[in-house]
């Protein structure tokens, strides 16, 4: 802003124009004569007349205002006033021989709208007896000027912009001022930070709500589990969620048909008044575990069942029950289990031509297999011993 108008720079004002300091502006206003009827002072009757430049437009920040205008009024020496304004800020040049013109400067950097003025003026007697006395008066007239003001300041097309790492808001908006007369008043593009963990913002006349955003989210490691049959991982992952206010909420996502010993990304999204909040986490799937081997047979039991229907048979199927020890240390217990090939029988009426011993396959390892019958009672039994 410029210096305001400074008095020694006033140049003599003719009447019916008006000056105006505004930083520096200039505004011309056309006069306007505010007359009453004359009359004889010696009558009781108010002989002058005095006419005011009207102002019709004060700018808006105007820090100063330049009342003019011009009295007409017979009398050896003039006495002028002006309500509210200092004798030295009153400039009289007398322009005929019972006319003057006058300007003041007035200070309005503190005030607003309507300010009213009384000008007066009346002509004394300079000398002799009547010296002081009224010789000729004007009727005193009010001159009223606007001096526009702000009556409201609203933040209007609020944008939000969220740093989410750093939890903090940038609100940009159009500062727009409503002024006691005229078109509002608009400032682009006014950038304000908010930190996150607030409710509302107060900006200028107006009251804005912060929006929900979600600050951060995080993961959980994997507990990794493998399925055989499709030679894959699955996995569980917690979900942390914090928003702007720090308040903790947790999800659960399940992982699956995850290959083994491959980087796998999974993105987890959010949506919240900013927009999409998505975050991701990498993670290695481990290497496929090896497939357990058996490493013993434990508690083998045989049990012989004849083939046929005949009193004697020739042969009979082995059926074994036993557990397998595996090595990753778990154990299979595996029942009535048909060995396969049927084994011959060693009674001496059967007929039978596969007689015991036999080789039989359990669990990858190789036993043989001996049945035996005894005559005296009349019952058979099976044995195995694990072949070296």
């Amino acid at each position: 802003m410029k210096n305001v108008l400074s008095r020694k720079v006033l140049s003599t004002v003719v009447a019916g124009s008006l000056l105006f300091s505004a930083g520096g502006a200039i505004v011309s206003a056309a006069p306007k004569e505010e007359k009453k009827d004359t009359g004889r002072t010696e009558q009781k009757v108010q002989t002058g007349v005095i006419k005011f430049n009207k102002v019709d437009d004060v700018p808006r920040h105007a820090k100063e205002v330049i009342l003019s205008g011009t009295v007409v009024l017979d009398g050896p020496q003039l006495v002028f006033s002006i309500s509210g304004v200092k004798s030295e800020d009153i400039k009289i040049t007398k322009t005929g021989d019972k006319t003057w013109m006058y300007e003041a400067v007035v200070d309005v950097s503190e005030k607003k709208d309507d300010i009213y003025f009384e000008v007066s003026a009346k002509t004394i007697y300079a000398n002799g007896k009547t010296a002081g006395t009224v010789h000729t008066s004007a009727p005193t007239v009010t001159q009223k000027i606007h001096v526009p003001f702000i009556v409201n300041t609203f933040a209007e097309n609020p944008k939000w912009a969220y740093d989410r790492p750093n939890n903090q808001f940038t609100l940009t908006y159009d500062k727009v001022e409503y002024w006691s007369e005229g078109n509002p008043d608009t400032t682009a593009a006014i950038s304000v930070p908010v930190n996150g963990v607030e409710d509302i913002v107060e900006v200028h006349d107006t009251t804005l709500f912060v929006p929900f955003a979600y600050q951060d989210i995080t993961f959980s490691p994997v507990n990794w589990e493998f399925h055989e049959p499709t030679k894959t991982y699955s996995g569980i992952v917690d979900i942390t969620i914090t928003d702007r206010k720090g308040i903790i909420t947790t999800d659960s996502v399940k992982l699956t048909g995850l290959k083994p010993a491959m980087m796998h990304t999974f993105p987890y999204s959010l949506t919240d008044d900013i927009g999409i909040f998505t975050k991701t986490a990498d993670y290695m799937a481990p290497e496929a575990p090896e497939a357990p081997v058996p490493v013993k047979v434990e508690i083998l039991k045989l049990t012989l069942k004849p083939n046929g229907g005949q009193k004697v048979p020739n042969n009979f199927k082995v059926i074994a029950t036993y557990e397998i020890h595996n090595s990753d240390g778990s154990i299979e217990v595996v029942r009535e289990d048909d060995l396969g090939e049927a084994i011959g029988n060693p009674h001496p009426e059967s007929g039978g031509k596969k007689y015991s011993p036999q080789d039989y396959v359990i669990a990858t390892f190789v036993y043989t297999v001996t049945v035996t019958y005894n005559p005296g009672t009349g019952e058979y039994k099976a044995d195995a011993v694990l072949k070296k």
